[in-house]
């Protein structure tokens, strides 16, 4: 809704900070003031906010900084917290917020219900905070700090090739010093594990089982060959590993999109299958993810693992572990304020036969699991997944139940 801007050290430049303000406008055209405070060693601070007036409102009143401190967000009980009539909510935080330690004003700081990115000052520093709301920061090679809520307020003033740093959301932060300590979120050690019945998803499950994880099996149809064999299986994979399970449809893919949801003939073979994503599904695991969160969330879930692992990552773009890595970056902005939501990759770095080795070291139900891209009675023995599996199994020296009768 708005900007936050400023600056803390001995010897601020100036100029980089009016550049920062000015590209701080594009997040709100009132007010713009930038104020400056003695603090103690010798250092001075700035802070400096735009506001963006909701058009519900009239631009009135005192504006920010309020007794040495910013905002940008919505307080929802600033009432409650001993906002006056004709005060915008901002101004509550500042009688509020105990500025004395780090400590006491992230203590302070769970009586606020809304949003925030804030900074505000006592006698030797500047203490920042945010929930969802962005804030940015970065220090030039004399020690001096200066922030702003946006990365690209900092376009005119970083030397090439440096980048601010984002604070954490649902932190508080010591500009000054560097230190900073989390925010409280509601968090339950609950997993939705999106499961195709298959040996890393499996895994993954039996390991977050095993971490002592409440585990509820997600699985997807979204029209593959192997899709009712998968399905089938679900149950019994989670009656075995004490697990809830639950079915999402993914809208409907063309047919012509992937080998996976032809006849079958084009389905790539043995190793060849195995090194390259001849079979790639469009975007498939970030909608499964999608879908995965919004579940969880309303469920009461506060993780979403899936079984993306090293070795496919070498073929398969979202089988990279630093998918997970991204996502995890936007889920404070894809909840709900307040909601920690996490994306786990527990077998993202192993290999296959690191996976196979895991999963029998946890007693997984291998023998319910199916890897094939087919839809027979038996595992075919051809495709990438089957010989993969296959050689996980051989170098593990041991054998694997879905072959025994083959």
């Amino acid at each position: 809704m708005c900007s936050i801007f400023g600056a803390i050290g001995r010897s601020v430049n100036e100029r980089a900070l009016e550049s920062i303000r000015a590209r701080a406008q594009d997040r709100g055209r009132d007010g713009g003031q930038l104020v400056r405070y003695e603090l103690g060693h010798g250092n001075v601070a700035y802070l400096g906010n735009w506001r963006a007036t909701p058009t519900t409102e009239v631009q009135y009143g005192e504006l920010q900084p309020y007794s040495g401190l910013v905002h940008n967000g919505t307080v929802a009980n600033d009432k409650e917290l001993g906002g006056l009539p004709g005060e915008i909510d901002s101004q509550a935080l500042a009688r509020v917020l105990n500025r004395s330690s780090i400590w006491t004003f992230a203590k302070s700081l769970e009586k606020v219900i809304g949003s925030y990115a804030l900074a505000c000052i006592n006698h030797e520093t500047v203490l920042g905070a945010c929930n969802y709301k962005p804030l940015h920061y970065w220090s030039d090679d004399y020690g001096n700090v200066y922030f702003s809520s946006m990365v690209r307020h900092f376009t005119d003033v970083l030397p090439f090739g440096q980048a601010p740093v984002s604070v954490e959301p649902y932190s508080v932060i010591d500009f000054l010093t560097g230190r900073s300590i989390r925010l409280p979120r509601t968090e339950r050690k609950r997993a939705v594990v999106v499961c195709s019945a298959g040996l890393d998803s499996v895994t993954a499950a039996a390991k977050l089982r095993a971490e002592g994880f409440e585990v509820l099996l997600l699985h997807f149809r979204y029209g593959c060959l192997a899709e009712s064999k998968e399905a089938s299986l679900i149950p019994l994979i989670a009656a075995r590993l004490n697990a809830d399970y639950a079915y999402q449809v993914l809208p409907s893919y063309p047919r012509y999109c992937s080998s996976l949801f032809s006849d079958g003939s084009a389905i790539a073979i043995g190793k060849y299958g195995a090194e390259y994503a001849h079979d790639w599904v469009p975007a498939r695991n970030l909608l499964m993810m999608a879908s995965a969160v919004a579940y969880a969330e309303s469920h009461g879930y506060h993780v979403v693992a899936l079984g993306n692992n090293l070795e496919e990552s070498g073929a398969y773009p979202d089988n990279e572990e630093q998918l997970s890595t991204l996502l995890n970056l936007a889920m404070p902005y894809s909840v709900q304020n307040g909601y920690r939501m996490q994306i786990l990759s527990p077998v993202g770095n192993l290999m296959k036969h690191e996976i196979v080795k895991l999963g029998l070291s946890l007693g997984a139900p291998y023998e319910l699991t199916w890897s094939c891209y087919r839809n027979g009675d038996h595992h075919c023995g051809q495709c990438g997944p089957c010989f993969m599996r296959q050689t996980a199994f051989a170098r593990n020296c041991a054998e694997d139940p879905v072959f025994l009768d083959w």
